[in-house]
């Protein structure tokens, strides 16, 4: 059973973030399910459900999530713990909420085996109406959140907000890793939202034609 973490968030953004390198990206307002099963991961989650604190998302470029052979992505997302559940002892899972993007500048490896990054805050893209030439994504976004249920992202639902519907997208659509992590990199969200929908559009014209329908 999840137990929901109510606690306020802090004002003030750390300069260092424990990292959490991942196969998957995480944007901003966006939610991710985690299972935590390795000891540097346990101690971690085990702190931040102690002090609402934050971590870092970072997408991997090489190795995997087990193991600590891994290069990761130098643009990441500050995530938050929304809800946890213990099934069994050594497995956490949990529930949780990217906020703001952080630049990695330097990085070390404590003894337990996590990395520590020396972080650089990115501005929050400024709020903007979704654009009316881009109307066809939000409702491609609304059919998306209807089949999956609203309970699968994050409060509140922002089907009018630039920044919060090619956040979504990017991270519904079937794109590599690589198209997701250029996407949230991107500091503009109209930019954002005319490259989903030029991938969308060879997406569609490699289906039409045979090809995987998946860009590169």
């Amino acid at each position: 059973m999840l137990s929901f973490l109510m606690r306020k968030r802090a004002t003030a953004l750390p300069d260092t973030l424990p990292l959490f390198p991942l196969g998957a990206t995480l944007f901003p307002s966006g939610r991710l399910g985690l299972k935590v099963f390795e000891q540097r991961y346990l101690e971690l989650a085990k702190a931040r459900i102690a002090d609402s604190g934050l971590f870092g998302v970072v997408t991997l470029t090489s190795g995997s999530e087990v193991g600590a052979a891994q290069t990761f992505a130098k643009v990441g997302t500050a995530a938050r713990v929304r809800a946890y559940d213990v099934p069994q002892a050594g497995i956490f899972l949990l529930d949780v909420v990217g906020e703001d993007r952080f630049e990695v500048l330097r990085t070390s490896v404590d003894k337990s085996g996590l990395h520590q990054a020396d972080v650089r805050w990115i501005k929050p893209e400024p709020q903007l109406k979704l654009p009316s030439e881009h109307g066809a994504l939000g409702l491609l976004l609304a059919q998306i959140i209807e089949r999956n249920g609203k309970d699968k992202f994050a409060e509140p639902i922002a089907i009018d907000d630039a920044t919060w519907v090619g956040s979504r997208l990017a991270e519904a659509l079937p794109l590599p890793p690589s198209i997701k992590q250029t996407l949230l990199e991107i500091n503009d969200a109209s930019l954002r939202l005319n490259t989903i929908r030029q991938l969308l559009a060879r997406m569609s014209n490699a289906a039409a034609t045979g090809g995987s329908g998946q860009p590169s």
